[in-house]
């Protein structure tokens, strides 16, 4: 039930802009075989120019909506109009993750 939970939670929040430069969607939560969360999606560049270097951070809640944690994927290189299909493993059981940055150099 749990991952359901986070699963829709993470929806409402599918879409994010980072100065106009990087947009996020398609956000899930899924489950690794070695049986841990990733927080997964698509980063598209926006721009006409490579970016070196993009983080999109997430905080993860309890059920209650404490904060238990964080998670971050990285990428880099991605170029003029490209798709990054990103995921960021989360190290502690979570009820829900919302997107907190996008940070794009």
């Amino acid at each position: 039930m749990r991952k359901i939970f986070a699963v829709a939670a993470i929806l409402f929040s599918a879409f994010a802009v980072a100065e106009d430069r990087v947009s996020v969607s398609g956000l899930q939560v899924s489950q690794t075989s070695a049986g841990y969360s990733v927080v997964e999606g698509i980063a598209h560049n926006n721009t006409n120019g490579t970016l070196a270097n993009v983080f999109v951070k997430f905080k993860l809640y309890d059920e209650g909506g404490t904060v238990v944690g964080n998670t971050i994927a990285h990428g880099a290189d991605i170029g003029p109009g490209e798709n990054w299909k990103f995921s960021a493993p989360a190290t502690v059981p979570f009820a829900n993750a919302k997107l907190s940055s996008i940070q794009a150099q």
